[in-house]
């Protein structure tokens, strides 16, 4: 009966093991803005043209990579739209947040000359580029360690005042949580996108 118990313990032993050490896995992640208590509804009209995805030697559609063990990397992957789709996506919700009307705006080339050739009902336009966006997790045996990165520019055209403002965002947090779970850390992400929106597009309106 004993040497039963022991193979059937020696037998979920290697399981376990093998399990543990499968190698890579992929986990999907959705980057999205955190939405607020919404604002009053106004008038004013913001275009949103697409942000430029220009990281350098990266996977599109990888967002982040944990390593773990001795040699194992793991991806993030962004889940059913590009990093250019949610970004575009999350300054919409930002805007429309704080009550604002938006609406697509394409083939703005970003100077103030080009602000006479959009639509006369915008009040203003938004583009950018996303230079750096990345998730560096390392895990250990108890403790996941977390660095992000991420550095975004944006561009506020104004028609009225046919000027065009330019502003950078850079943020680089680290943070430690027990164990590794990915939806702590797509919470955090978000929250980071979040407020690195807030820097970038406050007080764009005025």
């Amino acid at each position: 009966m004993k040497a039963r118990v022991c193979a059937v313990l020696l037998v979920f032993g290697l399981i376990a093991a093998l399990s543990g050490c499968a190698g890579s896995k992929i986990y999907l992640m959705e980057v999205q803005y955190i939405a607020e208590k919404k604002a009053a509804p106004t008038a004013t009209m913001v275009g949103i043209c697409p942000f430029e995805d220009v990281r350098e030697d990266t996977d599109k559609d990888l967002v982040g990579v944990r390593h773990h063990g001795k040699k194992y990397v793991d991806l993030f992957k962004l889940e059913g739209v590009s990093l250019s789709e949610a970004v575009t996506q999350a300054v919409r919700d930002h805007f429309t947040d704080n009550g604002s009307k938006v609406t697509d705006c394409k083939g703005w080339d970003g100077s103030p000359e080009g602000l006479d050739r959009l639509p006369r009902d915008l009040d203003t336009v938004i583009g950018g580029k996303i230079d750096s966006f990345m998730i560096e997790a390392k895990s250990g045996v108890s403790i996941t360690t977390v660095s992000y990165t991420i550095k975004m520019r944006v561009l506020i055209g104004k028609i009225e005042e046919r000027k065009v403002v330019i502003r950078t965002v850079e943020s680089m947090p680290r943070d430690k949580t027990v164990g590794f779970d990915p939806e702590w850390i797509k919470g955090k992400l978000n929250s980071i996108v979040t407020e690195a929106l807030q820097k970038l597009l406050a007080e764009s309106l005025v």
